[in-house]
């Protein structure tokens, strides 16, 4: 679940690199959506690929906002509303040299 970040330190922990997050986020809290797949990327130093729904059901409209974002915060690729694919090109040698060059995942408490 995107609201809670300790699942994703576990998981950084363990070697990932990539976090693909398949979610119905409603059209009334999509901000939260964008800005916590950002926090996700910039804290774990990862590739966050969010995957969101689209369409309605009796009581909420889903908006997709499906994205990739690098280790950086910076959207890479975003749907925006439409049925569709997205893609985009990432680095994982990039990934690692930001990780050895601001080692902020050192300072986790094991």
């Amino acid at each position: 679940d995107l609201r809670f970040p300790e699942l994703y330190r576990r998981g950084v922990a363990k070697g990932a690199n990539l976090f693909p997050i398949i979610a119905s986020w409603p059209v009334n809290r999509i901000n939260h959506w964008d800005a916590l797949l950002k926090a996700r990327a910039i804290e774990n130093q990862a590739v966050v690929v969010g995957v969101n729904r689209i369409g309605n059901d009796p009581k909420l409209s889903y908006p997709g906002h499906s994205q990739i974002i690098d280790h950086h915060g910076k959207v890479l690729s975003i749907n925006e509303g439409d049925e569709t694919c997205i893609s985009a090109k990432v680095s994982i040698e990039s990934l690692l040299a930001w990780r050895d060059a601001f080692g902020a995942l050192e300072d986790i408490k094991k």
